[in-house]
């Protein structure tokens, strides 16, 4: 690891442009004294103001009573599938397995859902794993263990939930920070994170 003094010389070193992308895409995962580092770069090279304002946005952490006031907002959201409010919402961790031939597609997504709509959703998944997971080498070995492994985790919904919406909550702090906390705001974020792939690896394994 680089002392702090390796650290200053490097960013001296480094261009506007690449600071600025420190500040907007790396800042969250910097220890607290490279932070200090890396806005006094920002302020010698007299950067954009707001670059310093978006460093502590994102690195300021939701804790405590704070945390968990926004973990039941997120819950007692209406569901962003069915837009209807059954029941509070969880998170789902959803895996799913195609293969062809050669080809084996295997996707991990993160989708917080009401109960019905979060089971509904990783039951046909796993149906789809089930059918169309076997068709190529590497599909052969995955797709038992993903079945099993999906179809065991229907046990540990609440805990899979809670870190789910936990890392919801890590990976976005700065935004709540800028954007506010509303329901539709909520919402929006949501939808967009249900729609993204979270991983595309061999990452298999049972619950913490």
């Amino acid at each position: 690891m680089y002392s702090v003094d390796e650290i200053k010389e490097n960013y001296k070193g480094f261009s506007d442009s690449k600071i600025e992308n420190i500040a907007k895409k790396e800042s969250k995962g910097l220890r607290k004294e490279v932070l200090g580092i890396l806005k006094d770069e920002i302020e010698k090279r007299n950067l954009d103001k707001n670059l310093i304002n978006w460093v502590e946005t994102e690195t300021k952490t939701v804790d405590g009573i704070e945390r968990e006031s926004l973990k039941t907002k997120i819950q007692n959201l209406n569901c962003p599938k069915c837009s209807e409010k059954k029941d509070r919402l969880y998170g789902f961790e959803i895996n799913q397995i195609v293969s062809v031939l050669l080809f084996a597609n295997d996707t991990r997504n993160e989708k917080i859902l009401c109960l019905s709509c979060g089971k509904r959703a990783k039951f046909k998944a796993i149906l789809i794993t089930f059918f169309a997971g076997w068709w190529s080498r590497r599909g052969i070995f995955l797709t038992p263990f993903t079945v099993i492994k999906d179809s065991f985790n229907f046990f540990f919904i609440e805990k899979i939930s809670d870190r789910i919406i936990n890392r919801l909550i890590d990976e976005n702090t700065g935004h709540f920070r800028r954007k506010g906390i509303e329901n539709g705001t909520l919402n929006r974020l949501i939808k967009r994170r249900n729609e993204k792939d979270i991983l595309e690896d061999d990452s298999y394994g049972y619950v913490d």
